[in-house]
């Protein structure tokens, strides 16, 4: 299976280092703007070296694409190597505007092709282990979840309570501080005022799920990264668990609970948060070539978008919004 890469920096050496590891995978192409850039990764692949996308799926015909850019530049990318025959995993934030996102998920249904979203969050072992508890109905019905994030998590908290929990249906929520206080060089590519992506001084919100119950998810971008990224409390029918201190250093945090789960399989042990990428970039492949796999679908990073841009709304309102 042919792989090209766009976008040869942080996430784009992450997704390299995760094809790299699978049988049957080959990175061909590698494109970037800063043409060292796409060389040096290149290099490390043995893989040709592009600052034209364009160029590059006419020239290598990838069987997927992994689009890493930052979050302005994903819809052209997207499009073009949907429309070349690939299918596409797309860092989020899928788009940098919802017509965008729709745009994208709209070429992959008429192509017949996979658009995912990277997600990684969802392959957070601790994140796995909790949804087979939820599933199995062993530690009850959820009845009210907490979730805390760094504002630079909260794109995939947005995610993980739809992972988890099932779809949202509407939102309340109060918003403090602008995007000068959390900087991000992302907004510069022209990501919508209309969606949250990355809540500053404070954001709090009340979510409704489909299922008839409560959450709340806040978040902050004045956490300590390093020592912070996310914490889960959930209430059922059967008590309390929760997952504290989900951090850079021990993703999976640490289990407090009043449950009798002696029946149930341990809490992972201790994982680097980078451990989330190979699992995640398996996954998209095993989708890919037909297996049974997690991943995050095009339309749910849409949807995410969604709820992002009704969490503005509800702020700017002050009214509760419903999400289509």
């Amino acid at each position: 299976m042919r792989v090209a890469i766009i976008g040869c920096g942080g996430q784009g050496r992450q997704h390299a280092a995760a094809y790299a590891r699978l049988d049957g995978v080959q990175i061909v192409g590698c494109c970037d703007i800063v043409a060292e850039k796409a060389q040096q990764l290149a290099n490390a692949y043995g893989a040709q070296a592009f600052t034209d996308y364009a160029i590059m799926l006419q020239t290598v015909r990838p069987d997927i694409v992994s689009v890493c850019t930052l979050e302005g530049h994903h819809a052209a990318p997207t499009i073009a190597a949907l429309q070349a025959g690939a299918h596409v995993l797309c860092e989020k934030m899928l788009a940098a505007t919802l017509d965008e996102a729709r745009a994208m998920v709209r070429t992959a249904r008429q192509v017949g092709r996979l658009l995912a979203t990277q997600f990684n969050y969802r392959h957070i072992p601790s994140v796995q282990w909790l949804k087979q508890l939820l599933d199995s109905g062993a530690i009850g019905e959820p009845l009210l979840v907490t979730l805390l994030t760094h504002g630079y998590c909260h794109h995939h908290g947005v995610d993980l309570l739809r992972f988890l929990f099932g779809e949202i249906v509407a939102v309340q929520a109060a918003l403090k501080g602008d995007r000068s206080e959390a900087p991000y060089r992302g907004f510069e590519t022209g990501i919508s005022d209309d969606l949250l992506y990355i809540p500053s001084r404070g954001m709090g919100a009340l979510v409704h799920f489909e299922r008839g119950f409560l959450g709340v998810l806040a978040s902050s971008v004045r956490h300590r990264l390093d020592d912070f990224m996310l914490e889960l409390h959930l209430l059922t029918d059967k008590g309390r668990i929760t997952l504290r201190r989900m951090r850079h250093a021990n993703i999976c945090g640490e289990l407090d609970t009043n449950l009798d789960l002696r029946d149930a399989s341990p809490l992972p042990e201790p994982l680097p948060f980078e451990a989330t990428f190979a699992p995640s970039i398996a996954a998209f492949v095993a989708a890919v070539r037909g297996e049974p796999a997690t991943i995050a679908t095009g339309e749910d990073g849409l949807r995410a978008m969604e709820v992002e841009h009704a969490l503005v709304v509800a702020h700017r309102t002050g009214q509760v919004v419903s999400l289509p």
